[in-house]
């Protein structure tokens, strides 16, 4: 079990991450906008400026879509620690490792289930 000094370090922890995600997507949506904006309010003079902004955009708009990921995995962890089940792997219900949620507060799973997780995604 988990001490209450130690859970509410996770939470600041969390929450700092959210914070700064949150600044990043703001970012990066704006980004996203300003280089559509620009592409048709004329600053693109040709082809190779077209394809030099279309592949900005597709790294912006995937770089949005990974920290809305990371964002959703954060506010998981969050609704875990409302709900006193923080540090407990969603899959066996087993402790997750206080060191492994030190790497990564976020973390929903043990590394053997987050190991089994990542192998069945994979096809395999």
């Amino acid at each position: 079990m988990m001490r209450d000094t130690e859970l509410d370090a996770f939470r600041r922890l969390l929450e700092d991450r959210r914070g700064e995600l949150l600044r990043t997507l703001e970012r990066g949506r704006h980004e996203s906008a300003a280089e559509r904006i620009g592409r048709y309010a004329g600053e693109v003079h040709d082809r190779g400026e077209e394809s030099v902004v279309d592949a900005q955009a597709e790294v912006n708009a995937m770089l949005v879509e990974h920290h809305d990921t990371a964002l959703a995995a954060v506010e998981n962890a969050l609704r875990r620690v409302e709900q006193g089940s923080f540090g407990e792997c969603v899959s066996c219900a087993e402790p997750i490792a206080v060191e492994r949620l030190r790497a990564n507060p976020a973390a929903a799973r043990c590394i053997a289930c987050q190991s089994e997780f990542d192998g069945a995604g994979a096809g395999r």
